[in-house]
């Protein structure tokens, strides 16, 4: 199934490609992309193509930080009547959970979600990619962290700064442009892609909250994703990811967090053709490749994450999935070609 996402992601982007000297329409048509449908915010378009041509737009204009140029014309207007919904909710903390609860309208490719089990005083608002198999992130996961953050400033006010960002990816800008942008250190090769907040971030009031606003905005957002439901096997896939890395993830837990019997989840994966451990399998896989991507990510970090208590087990798994150990593979992974600019702010 192709994942798609609104046009409205794309914001900015002629004018700041024009900006670089680059061609808007011919970048686009690259990636196959109609240029006129830009003029169109209700329309979509691949989210694999989105990603590929923030990476294509970096490397031919020479813009290592793209993605974050992108994000500064960005703000929480581009999920649309989403960004009604969160300016009129009582906190920002029911604000995001609206946004977290709705964001597949937007586009099923990407997940936000709160996770508060990492460190109980700083939530950590995470950024993941649903696309399999994952394309190249760099420019995409910028692009997000930043349109998250304005999207806190502007739900907050203008004191808003997060406690710190983390980024799975490695970057070869300097500190000095991240902390401009966030107002906080970034830490590069994580194990997450998320916004770290302060403890009392959640709990902040927001000031232009307008309840029958928000009520008749909720029920129309609500009416919308009815008609557009997150398909049980990515719920399930979601919460593989988050639940790997605590070594509990176990069918019987994931079937109570979704509010469902365990035998009534087997049966609505069977209806899809899906059986659990085939899942996890297939995640660990996959997160394995992103992990190992990263030259800076310990293996016994990796292990962890993948739900491994034994580092022996991830290197036969690894050997089963590649036919080589987890070191050779990294190896394989980075020298492959990488796209990369080398104009940057700052």
């Amino acid at each position: 199934m192709t994942e798609l996402i609104k046009t409205t992601s794309l914001t900015g982007y002629p004018q700041l490609v024009r900006d670089l000297g680059g061609d808007p329409d011919d970048l686009l048509g690259q990636m196959n992309i109609d240029p006129k449908l830009l003029d169109n915010g209700s329309a979509v378009l691949p989210y694999r193509a989105l990603i590929n041509l923030l990476e294509l737009s970096a490397e031919q204009l020479q813009c290592i930080d793209f993605g974050l140029r992108l994000a500064e014309r960005q703000s929480i207007t581009i999920l649309g009547p989403l960004a009604v919904v969160a300016q009129n909710a009582r906190s920002l903390g029911e604000a995001l959970t609206e946004i977290i609860r709705f964001l597949h309208i937007y586009s099923p490719g990407v997940l936000v979600h709160l996770d508060t089990e990492i460190d109980p005083l700083h939530p950590y608002l995470v950024y993941e990619c649903r696309l399999r198999p994952a394309p190249r992130q760099r420019q995409i996961i910028e692009l997000s962290l930043g349109v998250m953050f304005k999207t806190l400033q502007m739900l907050y006010g203008p004191g808003f700064r997060p406690h710190s960002v983390l980024s799975r990816t490695e970057s070869s800008l300097p500190q000095s442009r991240y902390q401009r942008f966030f107002g906080a250190r970034t830490y590069f090769g994580q194990a997450h892609t998320a916004l770290v907040l302060l403890p009392d971030c959640l709990s902040k009031p927001i000031d232009q909250h307008n309840h029958q606003l928000h009520e008749t905005m909720m029920d129309y957002i609500s009416s919308i994703g009815a008609a557009n439901p997150l398909d049980i096997g990515s719920q399930v896939e979601d919460s593989i990811r988050r639940l790997l890395p605590t070594q509990r993830c176990a069918l019987p837990l994931i079937a109570e967090r979704l509010g469902m019997r365990e035998r009534s989840l087997q049966r609505r994966l069977a209806e899809n053709d899906r059986v659990f451990e085939d899942m996890v399998e297939e995640a660990r896989r996959e997160l394995a490749e992103l992990y190992l991507s990263e030259a800076t990510m310990p293996m016994a970090q990796i292990a962890g994450l993948l739900g491994y208590a034994e580092q022996s087990s991830f290197n036969r798994a690894c050997k089963r999935w590649y036919g080589v150990t987890p070191r050779a593979r990294r190896l394989q992974l980075r020298a492959e070609p990488q796209t990369a600019g080398r104009r940057a702010s700052g």
